[in-house]
């Protein structure tokens, strides 16, 4: 085995998985060690389900291979059964030269595959127990494991590949290239999991920022209009409810708060820079009139329009 595919070695060891390395007529370059226990439930699968099941599954593992590519770097698809299998392509010299296809997993326990997956494939009088006995050859995983184990398998692909593929920098990049080296050791794939749930946090916690920040400068722009939490979750694409209560989290308030500061900010900047009457000045910030501009002002403030604007010319 070339020491250059150790990182599938340990990506297998680690996650229970199996990896297999191909070249682009779909030749087997290289496999780990669960992909040999899973030939031999393919090979019996084939022996109860009418059709080749064993030159399908390869033709559907060569074809996944090859979109890979194709699609920008990792790929996902199903085997002829309700297999689930993902692909990263080699790029070596400027060329696809091979495709790390890791796989199969099951994303749905037994009890639901063997009824749905298999249904009408299988003999009547097939051995329950045999199969289940035998379909425990193959992990099962929740969706984000799955997504996990992808992203995992596209690192490994990436260090085998030149060093412009795939090479942008980003905190994703330097986060994929620690878990990286975890699969040259020998921790729990608990542990790498657990990386991965708070890398998740850690990039919502971003997005959700980006998100307030959004409305925020929606808001800035539309003060002086009626505005409402529905016209801003529809500018961000977000349900009214959930906008509601991600800006309570991120900023401690609600809203309505949101809108009264820009709106307050912006009445600042007229009443020190402008002679314009409090009536004129309240319609043309979005309030409601006079007096309700009035008590945001002196809630926010404390003190009244128009004791702020005699303080502002007589220091």
């Amino acid at each position: 085995m070339s020491h250059e595919f150790d990182n599938f070695k340990h990506f297998s060891a680690l996650t229970g998985v199996g990896v297999e390395l191909l070249a682009l007529d779909g030749t087997v370059v290289y496999e780990t060690e669960p992909l040999l226990a899973f030939r031999q439930t393919l090979s019996w699968l084939a022996g109860l389900i009418p059709g080749d099941l064993e030159a399908q599954t390869q033709a559907s593992v060569i074809s996944g291979a090859m979109q890979s590519y194709r699609f920008g770097g990792r790929f996902f698809f199903y085997s002829p059964i309700g297999l689930f299998h993902f692909a990263s392509p080699i790029i070596a010299g400027g060329r696809h030269s091979l495709t790390a296809v890791g796989g199969p997993v099951l994303m749905v326990p037994l009890d639901e595959y063997i009824p749905f997956d298999l249904k009408g494939k299988l003999p009547e009088d097939f051995n329950r127990e045999e199969l289940e006995g035998r379909l425990k050859t193959i992990p099962i995983v929740s969706p984000d494991t799955a997504n996990t184990l992808a992203e995992q398998l596209l690192v490994n692909a990436k260090h085998l590949s030149d060093p412009e593929y795939l090479g942008a920098e980003n905190d994703d990049t330097r986060y994929n290239e620690y878990l990286l080296a975890y699969f040259s050791g020998t921790p729990s794939y608990e542990a790498i999991l657990q990386l991965a749930v708070e890398q998740k946090k850690e990039n919502a916690s971003k997005k959700h920022e980006r998100i307030v920040e959004a409305v925020k400068e929606y808001v800035d722009r539309n003060y002086s209009k009626k505005i409402s939490l529905s016209g801003a979750a529809n500018s961000v694409y977000l349900s009214p409810s959930y906008l509601s209560k991600l800006i309570k989290q991120r900023t401690g308030q609600n809203f309505r708060h949101l809108v009264n500061m820009s709106r307050i900010a912006e009445a600042v900047h007229l009443l020190e820079h402008t002679d314009k009457t409090l009536s004129e000045i309240a319609f043309m910030t979005g309030f409601e009139d006079h007096s309700y501009f009035t008590k945001v002002f002196n809630r926010h403030l404390h003190m009244s329009p128009s004791e702020y604007r005699s303080n502002r010319q007589n220091p």
